[in-house]
């Protein structure tokens, strides 16, 4: 149970850092003049200046599916490994994961051929962890689901 606390502990850590990112980012794009200066780069980019918000809408799905994944995490210290609203959680966390990893990855393809740079390959990189750690997530759902029903038909049979 340690090892689920830290894990409970290093997610609630990554959500804190996801909102410190969310926050400088959102302070530089609309109340500093600094990003001024670069959005000459944005015009070579599919929707020019709001390109940027698209990669913000991915992060926002990811940082749902933290939030998920805190929750299944937070039943488990509760109530036990084996429980159905953790595997749930962690399906709606998986399936957040898959979702924002490949939009993430098509997005970064369209851009990496359109912009013809090599900057975004580990981008895609990126993306491609982010629907391994999604699919993770089901496979770890289904074994709790699984555990679950085991323990309810033990239980029944005591």
């Amino acid at each position: 149970m340690k090892k689920i606390q830290f894990l409970n502990g290093f997610v609630l850590l990554l959500i804190i850092l996801y909102v410190i990112n969310f926050l400088g980012n959102a302070y530089l794009t609309w109340f500093s003049d600094f990003l001024t200066q670069f959005e000459h780069l944005y015009e070579n980019f599919i929707f020019g200046y709001y390109t940027q918000f698209v990669g913000l809408v991915f992060s926002i799905i990811t940082f749902i599916g933290l939030l998920s994944v805190k929750s299944g995490l937070k039943e488990i210290i509760k109530q036990g490994f084996f429980n159905s609203i953790s595997a749930g959680k962690f399906i709606i966390g998986g399936k957040l994961f898959l979702i924002s990893g490949l939009l993430n990855f098509i997005f970064n393809l369209i851009l990496l051929f359109r912009s013809e740079e090599m900057l975004f390959v580990g981008e895609i990189g990126q993306s491609f962890l982010l629907m391994i750690i999604g699919f993770s997530l089901y496979i770890i759902s289904d074994i709790l689901q699984n555990g679950n029903l085991l323990k309810q038909e033990n239980e029944l049979t005591i």
